[in-house]
């Protein structure tokens, strides 16, 4: 299939939705049915989607549905967006069968779980994703309209687009009480190149990285490519300060540890901070989700910093949606120019459009009316999780659940074999990421996400959650 698309008619006859669970919200039965069609080479790399609007004309589905559809897509690395061009599909390899005979008509050995293989099946209580239900198409269509009268045709600064950088310094000036300046901040693809861009910048062959458990894999990742010699503590670790091998960085989540919730307190934050003075460490303030925290917005641990030790990481693909693929760094004047020349070695820059649109978006106050909305949304979602497994055989089992955010931890009993438990439920339909992905010495437990489902969906991902866990819990203390 070449680069001149798909006519919309063409598409319509590669897509079969009555095979997909109609229990799902059209949205994700649109997505399932797409990435089954680009799986099995039925569409083929490099082949352009239709239009929103004409595909949801040739469906007869409303065209958000497609919308929030083509956005997961782009999310999970199946299609790219092209500025003014559209979606193409990516060059990904065909799953196929060893013989000219269906899959269905052979019996599948699955493939063992690891931790490291956590590829979505289905949406049921999946984390990480954002109620793109909920996502504010119109606004952000006009904020993309007034972007794209608003900018040229050039490649814009390497620091990222002026408004955008302004606008994110206003917003850590009300939000989370940091006094900075749009000279400071640099946009990147996404938090995860930010931190490897510092990476990069500060730390030699060899430097020490001191990185929490539990902790995001992709920091760890990040850090070992630059070549850190990584080492892990434990948030109780930070009791004892002096314990802790000499460091060139630290990366931490402050304000809400990943995935379990927690947050560090004043005292320990300024204790921190006096040891990384004292230490010459430079500390990493990664800020994934704390938009959704319970109560009252924090102040960052930034806003505490007095002599420019503190990098503060942020990013908004968990307020508005994975695809959009920003993030930025609030940076020590010292560190902006190199920086930015760093930067510039990596990729060039990113694309203006979707900068400016954000900037416009959070100009108008459509992006704090979005997350104000969300917060709502999502603490109402988390009540009604709580309530499900509080209602179902699984109700003795201990919650991690520090309030807010958009998933919540449920650890399994005490000696379970929590692979076992990713198996069956991967057989039953579901993929839950393990505890154990992000901390492999610590207690089995599932993360199970509400920010992106409604009712109907947890209950369908607590029962079939119950059905596999329940057996285990007579035998095994909890």
């Amino acid at each position: 299939m070449d680069e001149s698309g798909l006519g919309r008619t063409d598409l319509g006859l590669f897509l079969d939705l009555s095979t997909i669970d109609s229990s799902l919200p059209d949205y994700r039965r649109l997505f399932l049915a797409l990435r089954q069609a680009i799986l099995s080479g039925r569409i083929g790399g490099g082949a352009r989607l239709p239009s929103t609007r004409a595909l949801s004309a040739t469906l007869g589905i409303a065209r958000n549905t497609v919308k929030s559809a083509y956005e997961l897509l782009q999310a999970e690395g199946y299609v790219q967006g092209r500025q003014g061009a559209g979606c193409f599909v990516t060059q990904l390899p065909v799953i196929g069968s060893s013989n000219s005979h269906t899959a269905e008509s052979h019996t599948q050995i699955p493939e063992p779980v690891t931790p490291s293989r956590v590829v979505e099946r289905s949406g049921l209580l999946q984390s990480a994703i954002p109620a793109l239900d909920h996502f504010p198409h119109r606004q952000w269509q006009r904020a993309l309209h007034i972007a794209s009268t608003g900018v040229g045709l050039l490649a814009g600064e390497q620091q990222g687009d002026r408004l955008l950088r302004e606008e994110i310094a206003r917003w850590l000036g009300a939000q989370r009480g940091m006094a900075v300046g749009a000279d400071q901040v640099l946009i990147s693809s996404g938090s995860q190149q930010g931190i490897y861009l510092i990476a990069r910048q500060l730390l030699a062959t060899g430097d020490i990285v001191l990185l929490e458990r539990p902790g995001f894999p992709g920091t760890e990742r990040a850090m070992k490519v630059a070549g850190a010699n990584v080492r892990r503590f434990h948030q109780q670790q930070l009791e004892q300060l002096d314990d802790l091998p000499d460091a060139k960085l630290m990366v931490l989540t402050p304000s809400r540890n990943f995935p379990l919730g927690h947050t560090l307190s004043a005292d320990r934050r300024l204790a921190l901070l006096n040891w990384a003075y004292e230490r010459d460490v430079w500390l990493v303030e990664d800020d994934y989700d704390s938009e959704f925290a319970a109560g009252a917005a924090l102040s960052a641990m930034f806003s505490l910093d007095t002599r420019e030790r503190v990098i503060y990481a942020g990013t908004f693909s968990r307020t508005l949606f994975p695809g959009l693929r920003i993030g930025y760094l609030v940076l020590p004047r010292s560190l902006v120019s190199a920086c930015v020349e760093a930067r510039r070695v990596i990729d060039g820059g990113l694309s203006v459009l979707p900068q400016r649109a954000l900037g416009e978006f959070m100009a108008c106050g459509d992006y704090s009316r979005h997350l104000r909305r969300m917060k709502r949304l999502y603490q109402q979602r988390r009540l009604t999780l709580e309530q499900l497994l509080a209602h179902s055989k699984l109700r003795d089992l201990p919650i991690v659940d520090a309030g807010g955010g958009m998933h919540l931890c449920l650890q399994l009993p005490k000696g379970c074999d929590e692979q076992a438990v990713i198996q069956k439920l991967e057989r039953a339909g579901v993929t839950l990421r393990p505890l154990s992905l992000y901390d492999d010495s610590g207690e089995p437990g599932l993360v199970l996400g509400f920010a992106a489902h409604g009712p109907d969906s947890m209950a369908r991902g607590v029962d079939i959650l119950e059905r596999v866990v329940a057996p285990l819990l007579p035998s095994i203390s909890v």
